[in-house]
C-alpha cells in the first residue's frame, strides 16, 4: 500500500507541475511560480526515488547503497523551505521576501550539508528500499541523522501550516484562501509522519517499538502531501468549478421555467423577443446561458402582463379559496394563485372570452434582483405543474364558456 501512496503523490506532483509550468511560461518574472514548480519538481522526485524500483537502479547506478534515502530526505528539506519561500513572495514586498527567503535557504543549506556528512559516515552498505528506517534507526549516526532531518521537516511543516492560515485569512479570491486552507491541513497532517519518526528514535533503547505504526506514518506523510499538490494548484482550477456550477445551476433554473414559459408564449406569442443565432457551444457558456435566463424571466412577466386581464375577478377569489383548503399559506399560497389565474388566463383566451375591465389581483412582488426575481417565477412554473389549485380555478373558465353563446 505505501507504494502505491508513493506513487500516486508521485503523479499528482507531476500533474501539478504541469499545470504550474504552463503558468509559468506565461508568466516566466514570477519568482513565486517559479519556486512553485521547483517545489512540486522537488516533491516528484522525492517521491519517485522512494519506489523500490528506482530505488535499487539507482543503487546499481551510482555504486552507493541506500544514496536514494540521502537524495529523497534532501529533496523534502529543499521543498518545504521553498513552500515557505512562496508563501513569503505572496505576502510580503520583494526586497523583503528576498532577505527572509535568503535566511531560511542559509538554514536549509546547513542542515543538508549536515545530513550528507552524517550519512556518508554511516555508510548504511545494506540495501532497504523497504524498511530503510527502521532497519538503521538503531544506529546511533543514523538516530543523529534522522533526528535533525525530523526536527527541520517538523520545523519546516509547522511554519507552512502557520504562514498559509494566516494568510488565507487575507486572501482576496475565494479559491485561493481554499487553497491555503487546504495546504495547512496537508502540511498538519503530515506533522503524523514526523511524530511516529520521533517515537521510533525515543524507543530505540526501549522494550516497546512503533513499528507497528509505520502504515500510519506514510498515510499521515502521503495523504498530507496529496492535500498540498491540490491546495497550491487550487487557485489556477477552482474558479473553472465555480463557473461550472453557475452554468449548471442557471441552465436548471432555465429548464423549470420552461412549461410555464411555453404555455404563456404560445397564448401570447408577441412576448417571445427575438434571439440572434449562436455557434451552439457560445449558447452554453456562463455568460449566454444567464443572459438567456434573463430573457425567459423578461418574457414571462410580459406574458403575465398581456394575459392578466382575460382572467376574470371571481378567479381570484376561487383560487386562493382552494389555496387555503388545500392548505396552503405564505409564498407557497401566493404562487398557487399566481398559478391558477395564469392557467385561467391562457384557457380563457383559447375559448375566445374576452377580456375584463378589472383584472384579478394577482401576485407580482417586487423583488430585490434576478436572483429572486427567478425564484418566485419557479415556485409560480412548479405550481403550474403540479397544483390541483390550478386544475380546479382554471375549471371556471370551462363553466363560463359553456354559457357564452
Amino acid at each position: 500500500m505505501i507504494d502505491y501512496l508513493h506513487l500516486l503523490c508521485a503523479l499528482t506532483a507531476l500533474l501539478a507541475l504541469t499545470y504550474k509550468l504552463r503558468d509559468l511560461l506565461r508568466t516566466p518574472r514570477d519568482p513565486a511560480l517559479a519556486v512553485l514548480c521547483g517545489v512540486l519538481a522537488l516533491s516528484a522526485l522525492s517521491l519517485t526515488l522512494s519506489q523500490p524500483a528506482v530505488w535499487s537502479l539507482l543503487d546499481r547506478l551510482l555504486g552507493y547503497p541506500n544514496i536514494a534515502a540521502l537524495l529523497a530526505q534532501c529533496s523534502v528539506v529543499l521543498l518545504i523551505t521553498g513552500q515557505q519561500a512562496v508563501l513569503i513572495y505572496w505576502s510580503s514586498p520583494p526586497r523583503q521576501a528576498r532577505r527572509k527567503i535568503g535566511v531560511r535557504l542559509a538554514l536549509a543549506l546547513l542542515v543538508l550539508g549536515t545530513l550528507v556528512g552524517l550519512f556518508t559516515l554511516l555508510a548504511p552498505d545494506q540495501r532497504k528500499p523497504r524498511g530503510f528506517t527502521l532497519h538503521y534507526v538503531h544506529e546511533p549516526l543514523y538516530s543523529a541523522y534522522l533526528l535533525l532531518y525530523i526536527a527541520a521537516y517538523v520545523h519546516g511543516e509547522i511554519v507552512v501550516a502557520r504562514l498559509s492560515r494566516r494568510y488565507a485569512r487575507l486572501a482576496p479570491q475565494p479559491w485561493l484562501r481554499r487553497g491555503l486552507n487546504l495546504v495547512c491541513a496537508g502540511a498538519t497532517l503530515t506533522l503524523g509522519y514526523g511524530t511516529i519518526r520521533l517515537l521510533n528514535i525515543v524507543t530505540t533503547r526501549l522494550p516497546w517499538k512503533p513499528d507497528s505504526l509505520e502504515w500510519l506514518a506514510w498515510l499521515c506523510g502521503d495523504a498530507g502531501t496529496l492535500l498540498i499538490h491540490i491546495g497550491w494548484t487550487m487557485p489556477g482550477w477552482g474558479p473553472a468549478l465555480t463557473t461550472a456550477h453557475r452554468s449548471l445551476r442557471a441552465w436548471r433554473r432555465f429548464r423549470r421555467l420552461r412549461p410555464l414559459w411555453e404555455a404563456l408564449s404560445n397564448a401570447a406569442p408577441s412576448i417571445v423577443l427575438e434571439t440572434a443565432a449562436r455557434p451552439w457551444r457560445s449558447r452554453y457558456s456562463l455568460q449566454a446561458l444567464e443572459f438567456r435566463l434573463y430573457r425567459r424571466v423578461i418574457e414571462i412577466r410580459d406574458g403575465q402582463l398581456a394575459l392578466r386581464a382575460y382572467a376574470g375577478p371571481e378567479a381570484g377569489h376561487r383560487a386562493r379559496e382552494h389555496a387555503r383548503t388545500a392548505g396552503l399559506d405564505g409564498a407557497d399560497l401566493r404562487a398557487a394563485v399566481e398559478a391558477a389565474l395564469l392557467a385561467t388566463a391562457i384557457r380563457a383566451k383559447e375559448t375566445g372570452r374576452p377580456p375584463t375591465l378589472a383584472p384579478p389581483h394577482g401576485e407580482m412582488p417586487g423583488t430585490a434582483g434576478l436572483a429572486d426575481e427567478t425564484d418566485w417565477l419557479i415556485k409560480v412554473a412548479v405550481a403550474f405543474q403540479h397544483s390541483p389549485v390550478v386544475t380546479l380555478t382554471s375549471g371556471i373558465v370551462r363553466e363560463h364558456s359553456r354559457d357564452c353563446p
